[in-house]
């Protein structure tokens, strides 16, 4: 053996600092490669997107919610956007997709979303758990009763709305009237203020619509109660809700409701909130809550919608 070959041996035989160098670098390697940084993480969800039910004009939409969206985002650290729709069908569609993450729900199509998407239900107004619809006539008319109006023109709302429709259709039903066969025609106007000008204008005798948004029409002076008036009131029944996604995170589901049940009146700016959106207060709801409804639409649209 030569003697570089015996004096590299030699050096490795012996606890040298070099070999024991040479011994402990893929230590330090394996070591390193479980220390480095986790993979990234999705982000935390940052911007809410919500969707209202179009059950008035595009106006009325914009200044009953651009405060409430201000609020949410005042109070919360959450940017929020309101994202309008043409139709129920449009908002649900939107909802079903998660192109809105919170949603201002009618009953009827909540119950549909909880069961399709699992919606979760966070808070309702006070008024929503007790809910009631407004039959309205032309004020000169002189009937008195459904009975009366047999033969004649009617106006539903939406064909998903809970007080514009599903409501009013079940009721009927109790009372032995099929809309369709009872009155000459039965048309659909899309939302409460437009069923309200349908009568207030003549194009139809009778419709039906959501009672607070009636009364907040004659308050506000856009239809006179010298032009039609409110023949008769539903029973009362469960419908509105605001409702997100199911996999909205548990602690921006908190934030949100928390923000809603944290609006009071005794809070000046708050009240201002509340009045835009018919509401005293908000309470907090369970699917439960709406275990009646969800009967209902299966008792009179068992495919999933009603005629």
């Amino acid at each position: 053996m030569s003697k570089a070959k015996m004096s590299k041996a030699k050096q490795c035989q012996s606890p040298g600092r070099a070999c024991r160098f040479a011994v402990l670098l893929p230590v330090v390697a394996i070591l390193l490669i479980g220390c480095s940084p986790p993979a990234p993480t999705k982000p935390t969800l940052r911007m809410i997107r919500i969707g209202v039910l179009p059950d008035e004009s595009r106006g009325m939409l914009q200044q009953r919610y651009l405060p409430l969206v201000a609020y949410l985002e005042d109070s919360t650290d959450l940017s929020c956007k309101l994202v309008l729709h043409e139709s129920y069908e449009e908002l649900q569609a939107a909802f079903e997709k998660g192109a809105v993450e919170l949603a201002w729900l009618g009953g009827y199509t909540f119950v549909k979303l909880n069961r399709s998407h699992h919606a979760v239900p966070l808070v309702s107004r006070d008024r929503d758990l007790r809910f009631t619809s407004y039959y309205l006539t032309r004020a000169d008319e002189s009937a008195t009763a459904l009975g009366d109006f047999r033969g004649r023109r009617f106006a539903f709302g939406s064909r998903l709305s809970t007080s514009g429709h599903l409501m009013p259709r079940y009721f009927m039903r109790e009372s032995g009237i099929d809309p369709e066969t009872f009155f000459e025609s039965v048309i659909y106007t899309g939302a409460h203020d437009a069923t309200a000008i349908a009568v207030r204008d003549g194009e139809v005798d009778l419709g039906v619509a959501n009672g607070p948004i009636i009364e907040s029409m004659f308050a506000s002076k856009r239809i006179s109660r010298n032009a039609i008036r409110v023949m008769r009131e539903t029973p009362p029944y469960v419908d509105y809700v605001w409702a997100c996604q199911s996999d909205l995170p548990a602690a921006v589901r908190t934030k949100l409701r928390d923000a809603f049940l944290n609006l009071s009146e005794a809070d000046p700016a708050n009240a201002t909130i509340l009045d835009h959106l018919l509401a005293k207060y908000f309470v907090p709801v369970h699917p439960d809550d709406f275990d009646a409804l969800q009967s209902i639409v299966d008792e009179i649209a068992p495919s999933g919608e009603p005629r």
